[in-house]
């Protein structure tokens, strides 16, 4: 089911289709809804594919970025420390095509912020809409 969505998601980014949005650091992200989802585009790998933020997947400044790896889907789980402009990665999980869960590590990392990086772009989404959640 995961992969069903999540590959949706995908060919409906690569098929042109979507809802364009200005994000406030000037970049343009494509975001798509499936039910009660919302995923935005907040970057691509070094082969093109999109790399997306599940909106559905933010609690706090804990959420989950995916891609595509192969004939699988990579999900990355993120903490951010929106205050002290730090991000963490708490889990990482492989799945194949099958939707089988292949790896797993949940080595808690900091990630090195690079302006315009997906890593960065969907970190400055969450702590913006917390910032505007605790207004």
């Amino acid at each position: 089911m995961f992969l069903n969505k999540f590959a949706s998601v995908v060919s409906v980014f690569t098929a042109g289709v979507g809802i364009a949005i200005n994000l406030s650091f000037g970049r343009t992200a494509i975001a798509q809804t499936t039910n009660t989802n919302l995923y935005i585009q907040v970057g691509s790998d070094i082969n093109g594919e999109p790399i997306i933020l599940d909106l559905a997947s933010v609690k706090g400044s804990e959420y989950t970025l995916l891609r595509k790896d192969g004939d699988g889907t990579a999900q990355t789980t993120l903490s951010a420390s929106c205050v002290q402009h730090r991000l963490f990665s708490k889990r990482f999980s492989f799945y194949n095509s099958a939707g089988k869960l292949i790896r797993d590590d949940k080595a808690k990392r900091e990630i090195v912020l690079k302006r315009g990086t997906p890593e960065s772009n969907s970190m400055e989404i969450v702590c913006q809409a917390g910032d505007s959640r605790s207004k």
